[in-house]
């Protein structure tokens, strides 16, 4: 059987990581204080403490991370912690897969949308809404110019 660690030895990794990329010391503590938070939860919730590499794949597997996902939506967090917790993941498995311990970014779905990608989300689903109308090229470009700008322009969005 393997060795086997706890999430403090994760915790020192990622710091190691963190510091080799020259991140700043506040940065540091703030992805630090972010993993513990995300390790505390996984322990409470999911009674793991400790586990070998094999595990990695199983233990921190999508379903994982969309549970937390939930958890951190249904708390008193603002979008822009639940956004810094899920990069601090983002990041967390980025040392993962770098070492090898981990083959895809299980946080990668969780990416955050800028506002203009949901902009043009909007735009782009109202122009497939006129396509099945019996508009001109002209007049198609004229509607997806007013919708463009009423969506950019007034931020709608």
């Amino acid at each position: 059987m393997g060795n086997r660690y706890n999430f403090f030895y994760f915790e020192a990794e990622f710091k190691k990581y963190l510091t080799a990329g020259k991140a700043e010391a506040s940065t540091v503590k703030n992805y630090l204080s972010d993993l513990h938070y995300f390790f505390t939860w996984v322990q409470n919730t999911r009674h793991i403490t400790d586990f070998d590499y094999s595990e990695l794949e199983e233990v921190f597997c999508h379903s994982l991370i969309h549970s937390y996902y939930e958890y951190l939506e249904a708390s008193t967090n603002s979008e822009n912690t639940i956004e810094r917790r899920l990069a601090t993941l983002r990041k967390f498995f980025l040392l993962c897969i770098d070492q090898r311990w981990l083959k895809t970014n299980p946080a990668d779905e969780f990416d955050k949308k800028t506002k203009r990608d949901e902009q043009e989300e909007v735009i782009t689903s109202y122009k497939k809404s006129l396509s099945s109308q019996k508009y001109t090229v002209d007049e198609l470009a004229r509607h997806i110019n007013v919708i463009r700008d009423l969506v950019i322009n007034s931020q709608l969005l």
